[in-house]
């Protein structure tokens, strides 16, 4: 696990997108005495369980509730972890539903220094645009790591927020999705119907 206090940044301006997300790496301690709110939310994606520390988000997934709690304990096994709502995640809902707005939210997240790696990394894509498992090792520095690449990108615990959704394989084609490629599929068709939208407006 990465131990580093350093509070990982965007590298953009403040704009609608890449995402302006910071990421706060987990440190064992915090882990030791980790409490975690979670609740049950309706998205346009289907049920969306979105959980977190004090520090930040640290989990958001698509589906059933005892799965997604079942997952939420396999990930943090020494955590209490309560049902109840926190401010903090109806702001995460409203930047799901609305990718393109200028919210910023803490993310607290428990990883591997090379899982935050591409993690942030998956923070400088914009919405409406996608890229692959093979860029994605180019842009953090191990060309040769694809499949590590591919495997930190599984492992993302943040649906929609970190968009991993917005990543493909070299051939365009769609790939797996934590989630369901559903899921996927109907993320990249919203995000690049507001997309188009965005651009006619520029225009006009």
């Amino acid at each position: 696990m990465h131990t580093s206090e350093k509070e990982i940044t965007s590298r953009h301006g403040m704009n609608a997108t890449p995402a302006q997300h910071r990421i706060i790496p987990m440190t064992p301690a915090e882990e030791r005495e980790l409490v975690i709110r979670y609740a049950i939310h309706n998205s346009s994606y289907g049920p969306l369980l979105i959980a977190s520390s004090a520090r930040g988000i640290l989990f958001t997934g698509f589906g059933e509730e005892e799965q997604l709690l079942g997952e939420l304990r396999d990930r943090f096994p020494a955590a209490l972890i309560t049902s109840g709502e926190d401010p903090l995640h109806r702001h995460a809902l409203a930047r799901i539903e609305k990718p393109y707005s200028e919210d910023t939210l803490s993310l607290h997240l428990k990883g591997t220094a090379f899982q935050l790696a591409v993690w942030e990394e998956l923070l400088q894509i914009p919405c409406g645009k996608t890229t692959s498992y093979a860029m994605l090792a180019q842009k953090i520095g191990h060309p040769a790591s694809s499949r590590a690449v591919g495997n930190a990108v599984g492992r993302n615990p943040i649906a929609c927020l970190i968009p991993c959704h917005r990543v493909l394989r070299s051939d365009k084609q769609m790939g797996g999705y934590h989630w369901g490629t559903h899921v996927k599929v109907k993320l990249l068709e919203a995000e690049a119907a507001l997309s188009f939208q965005s651009t006619v407006n520029n225009n006009r």
